[in-house]
């Protein structure tokens, strides 16, 4: 596998594996654990988790979009492969959050409460509306080097319009759905704004790495963004202190921040060069960050059912059993369980993928018609 690959699903591995440390201690520790100051310092390192798969996401998105980009400005086949991809992340991101496991009991027994749930905006929504939003732009604007600029102008819009955003309940004169999709007033851990603008800037740099390695420039292009990176983050975390200090903002404003959206933005691409740097000099025949990072769908929503439940484990977690309740050292040693059996998976998935990829490809179809028909026909 190419080394400039490599790395990428490295980093997205990287993210995986901090993004389950951070839910599985999320849903087991102890009260009394998460006020301590360690717990406390750990929050502030757990916010650029999620930057870090949004970002990798676009970049990744760039790398394979510009490789193909022809057939991404007409109704080729790859392009409708790619819609109907990205429709499937956003709808398995619902699905998730799906209170029942029938659409009769839904219909009947939601409230308002359930509802908000239902159609909150996560992580899995923020990556298939906004890589929707990409491939649809590139295709009306047939112009690569057009689509980098749009995306990185779009990037500025999401984290400047988001405070202004977060000052409005939506949900007062929007549908839910739509609602849930531009602040957090009822229960979206991740809308659109700001997120969308670290998959916006991914693609950006995503984009201007491939066309820097044309002429062999893009390990300094790369260094170029981690220099302005590494000054930039000072400086917008002062900014973002004074920011919260001079109008102290209530909390939905300090969330939605454009301070604090580019002070992650730029600790995320410093820590993604220095990956890039790491990983240039490891040779390993099987790298564990790379499968995670290959099979990142899966291990995210494998392990987000493990710790939270879904439809179809409701009740059968770790949250259910042991939530709010054990020790650090405890919850580290599930973590380091589950970390374990999510990689000998993943690793068993790509694996068998490799050789009988129309298998997968069968299993997955059936296991998610299955689903649709139970929860269409289940009456409970």
């Amino acid at each position: 596998m190419k080394f400039r690959l490599r790395f990428i699903d490295v980093f997205r591995g990287l993210a995986i594996v901090l993004m389950l440390h951070g839910h599985t201690a999320d849903a087991l520790l102890s009260p009394d654990e998460k006020t301590s100051l360690a717990f406390q310092l750990y929050t502030i390192f757990r916010g650029f988790t999620a930057p870090m798969f949004l970002f990798i996401s676009g970049f990744a998105f760039a790398i394979t979009t510009i490789k193909y980009v022809e057939d991404y400005l007409k109704f080729s086949q790859k392009f409708l492969k790619r819609i109907r991809k990205f429709l499937f992340i956003t709808l398995l991101g619902y699905f998730l959050h799906l209170p029942y496991l029938s659409l009769k009991k839904t219909i009947t027994e939601s409230n308002f409460e359930t509802l908000s749930v239902l159609f909150s905006s996560d992580v899995l929504q923020v990556i298939g509306i906004s890589l929707l939003i990409l491939q649809i732009s590139l295709f009306l604007l047939k112009d690569a080097f057009k689509f980098s600029q749009l995306s990185l102008y779009m990037g500025i819009f999401a984290f400047l319009i988001s405070p202004f955003l977060f000052m409005i309940d939506f949900a007062k004169f929007l549908p839910l759905p739509i609602s849930q999709y531009l602040n957090t007033f009822n229960g979206s851990k991740f809308p659109l704004f700001p997120w969308i603008g670290y998959i916006l800037f991914g693609n950006y740099i995503g984009y201007k790495f491939i066309s820097a390695s044309s002429s062999e420039n893009s390990e300094l292009f790369l260094n170029k963004i981690y220099k302005i990176s590494l000054l930039a983050l000072p400086l917008a975390f002062t900014l973002e202190l004074v920011y919260e200090k001079l109008f102290n903002p209530n909390q939905f404003l300090i969330y939605s921040s454009p301070f604090l959206s580019v002070s992650r933005l730029s600790f995320v691409i410093v820590l993604f060069y220095l990956v890039m740097k790491v990983e240039k000099n490891v040779n390993l025949k099987v790298h564990p960050l790379q499968i995670l990072g290959m099979e990142s769908l899966f291990a995210y929503v494998f392990h987000l059912m493990i710790i939270y439940g879904s439809p179809i484990n409701p009740g059968l977690s770790l949250s259910a059993v042991w939530g709010n309740m054990l020790s650090y050292h405890i919850v580290f040693a599930f973590f380091l369980i589950l970390a374990t059996t999510t990689f000998l998976i993943s690793y068993f998935l790509h694996i068998t993928k490799q050789s009988k990829h129309h298998l997968v490809d069968y299993i997955k179809y059936a296991f998610v018609s299955v689903i649709l028909l139970v929860f269409f026909i289940n009456p409970y």
